[in-house]
């Protein structure tokens, strides 16, 4: 399988630069990485916010792809074919899709490598639903994907789509059913509205908004055989607007909300000056009306993010604040459906695990930040987030050394008390250290080189070290 997936991905570039010579619509890469450590794990930041090209093992791989880029008369289009080959990670499609733009409408349809949309994600720790730390999920999409100004200080935008979890085979392979269970063929449901204030590139501006994401359908996968969670089509509509499932499905749908429903308020607040940028943001994580109407207390990921305009050796710093530790407290209070969400009081919401969809996660790796030890780190087969009530402290930046050289750097020191249902004994403790330099030549502008190096300390990763670099070639 790995032979085929490597020749295709071969082929794959080699038509793209011959056709590229030719057409300036076209583009293609090619690119070689790998990663070795030692301790228990790959480092976190070598693993994580990779889009899943990334394993905690030893891992090399070899990577191909073509895109499209072109205009149709009103209509731009862009399209993509990225695969992969791999030893120490699943081989396979990482992006295959197709973009549609029409004026302030645009539809979406495949698989593509998506960044949070108020955050820094290549510095950050990671947003709370969808950071970019596991696979792309498959999904058809349509809104108003980019800001459309109705007023000369009032932008909106918005999208919705509906995507299939792949990551089935994967969790049949990994999960041990006498320590847990899984929930195979998942259906995604994705929503989100934003908000700007301010001109753009103004001096002030904020940005504010809502997503929302939902998991649902499938079959749930237990030692006692499968339980289906509803895939018609009715389904599908009842996700759209949120409701009860009909009396023949699990209970926890049936008297609640059916589908596992995860989400964030963002708000983010930017001043440009001459010489420098700096931005406030909160992510507020929720998994039902308690956490949404912040009674999670301190829960969130609390940012700030320094741009400098004309300081080289610093271009770009963030630094966050991450607590997950409240969860609209420790017990859960409960109340008939008739009488609405405003009687409900919330509590031991248990972030990124559910009831009946293991956990939030695709391939093993959290979708959302990292700093929630992922399922993929459970050595029992055990598909649910065990640490999910940290603390975190994180800072990441990055600078140019010269034309040719820049680098990106993480300190992150993080402390977890388990679960509600289930804390450790003890609070554990991790320190992770990330520095990474890329080195494009002046005269080999279309050859990129990256190495970095990482290490971990302490309960949650394991004391690790480790060595990751990439060559790539576009043409």
């Amino acid at each position: 399988m790995h032979i085929k997936v490597y020749l295709l991905a071969f082929l794959l570039v080699g038509v793209g630069s011959a056709m590229a010579q030719k057409k300036h619509t076209l583009s293609s890469f090619v690119e070689y990485g790998a990663a070795v450590h030692t301790g228990d794990n790959t480092p976190l930041w070598q693993v994580s916010n990779q889009q899943g090209l990334a394993s905690i093992d030893n891992n090399t791989y070899v990577r191909g792809g073509i895109f499209y880029n072109d205009r149709w008369g009103k209509w731009t289009v862009e399209g993509g074919l990225d695969i992969v080959a791999a030893a120490g990670f699943s081989s396979g499609i990482q992006q295959a899709y197709a973009d549609f733009r029409y004026k302030w409408f645009g539809i979406f349809a495949g698989s593509k490598e998506m960044k949070a949309p108020l955050i820094n994600s290549r510095l950050s720790s990671g947003e709370l639903t969808w950071s970019g730390n596991a696979k792309p999920i498959p999904q058809i999409m349509i809104g108003i994907p980019e800001y459309l100004y109705l007023l000369p200080r009032l932008a909106i935008k918005g999208e919705i789509s509906y995507g299939w979890f792949t990551d089935g085979h994967w969790l049949a392979d990994h999960t041990n059913l006498n320590a847990g269970w899984y929930t195979k063929n998942i259906k995604y449901h994705h929503k989100e509205g934003f908000i700007r204030i301010g001109v753009p590139n103004g001096k002030w501006q904020l940005d504010l908004g809502m997503t929302l994401d939902t998991e649902f359908g499938g079959q749930m996968v237990t030692s006692s055989g499968e339980t289906d969670l509803g895939n018609t089509l009715k389904d599908y509509f009842r996700i759209f607007i949120p409701g009860s499932a009909d009396d023949d499905k699990p209970s926890n749908d049936a008297l609640f909300y059916q589908g596992n429903f995860v989400g964030t308020e963002q708000i983010r607040g930017t001043y440009r000056g001459k010489d420098f940028s700096i931005s406030l943001y909160l992510d507020n994580y929720f998994e039902d009306f308690s956490a949404m109407g912040k009674q999670n207390g301190w829960d969130g990921l609390w940012g700030v993010e320094l741009k400098f305009n004309r300081f080289r050796p610093i271009n770009n710093v963030v630094l966050e604040f991450l607590q997950t530790t409240n969860q609209s407290g420790p017990l859960h209070g409960l109340h008939e459906p008739e009488e609405g969400p405003v009687h409900k009081t919330g509590g031991s919401d248990n972030y990124y695990n559910n009831g009946l969809y293991h956990s939030w996660s695709h391939w093993g790796m959290a979708n959302g930040n990292p700093l929630l030890r992922a399922p993929v780190y459970n050595e029992d087969g055990n598909m649910s987030f065990r640490y999910n009530r940290v603390k975190a402290l994180h800072i990441g930046w990055s600078g140019e050394i010269s034309d040719e050289w820049s680098y990106m750097a993480k300190l992150t020191h993080n402390r977890t008390w388990g679960t509600h249902g289930a804390p450790t004994l003890d609070i554990l403790e991790n320190f992770s250290a990330y520095a990474a330099f890329q080195y494009v030549p002046a005269k080999l502008k279309t050859w990129a080189f990256h190495a970095s190096l990482g290490l971990d300390t302490g309960d949650i990763y394991g004391d690790n070290f480790g060595f990751q670099m990439r060559v790539r070639k576009t043409f």
